[in-house]
């Protein structure tokens, strides 16, 4: 096996998504060491932690057995609420939901319900999109933002990208207290009630049996 610059990042992703849902209180430490590998260094540290790569470029530990759930994509098992998530806004075709390594502050994205093309995301989830960009605008006070669509494991997102004078868009990992603080700024309330945040879903079992080892 010989990865390339992408599916490095791909799979890059998926285990710092892995490492996220561990107990271990060195993550950090492991999440920052994965990052900096090369590579040809991921494939060694694949090979040490017994960590297979399919041919879609999904990871699963050997001797486990695959899962419907690890086969879904991470954005997908958010839709569900089966990985806890900051969610700003809902519709019926969409959430919106607060990037947990943003481009820049208040960095969010409005994921569809269904499962589809990227060229096929719901008009509503682009109106949704919009809305969540005017109330950053009112709220954070960005020179401008970028509405783009992509997709990440084949699931089609939209980014919401502030942009500010005289801060370039880096890609960081946001503290659990700035997320909470944006959450409350941003998010859609519901009439008459308050919307409870998001309950931590409980690791997967094929995430918590991963001991992952640091040379």
């Amino acid at each position: 096996m010989t990865l390339t610059s992408e599916q490095s990042a791909e799979i890059k992703e998926q285990v710092l998504q892995q490492v996220e849902q561990l107990p271990q209180e060195n993550k950090e430490e492991i999440k920052e060491y994965i990052k900096q590998l090369n590579p040809q260094q991921l494939e060694d540290f694949l090979k040490q932690n017994k960590i297979k790569v399919s041919e879609t470029n999904q990871i699963q530990q050997e001797g486990q057995p695959q899962s419907s759930q690890s086969d879904k994509p991470v954005f997908e098992s958010i839709v569900k609420g089966e990985i806890p998530s900051y969610k700003i806004a809902e519709n019926n075709k969409s959430i919106a939901i607060l990037e947990i390594n943003p481009l820049s502050k208040g960095h969010s994205i409005v994921l569809p319900k269904e499962k589809v093309s990227t060229e096929k995301i719901p008009k509503s989830a682009m109106t949704l999109a919009q809305k969540i960009a005017k109330k950053i605008k009112t709220k954070l006070k960005p020179e401008d933002i970028k509405i783009e669509t992509s997709s990440f494991q084949d699931y089609p997102m939209i980014n919401i990208i502030p942009l500010y004078k005289d801060q370039q868009l880096k890609k960081e990992k946001a503290s659990e207290k700035d997320l909470q603080k944006l959450q409350s700024k941003l998010e859609t309330k519901k009439r008459g009630s308050r919307e409870k945040k998001p309950t931590p879903a409980k690791p997967l079992k094929s995430l918590t049996e991963i001991g992952f080892r640091v040379p």
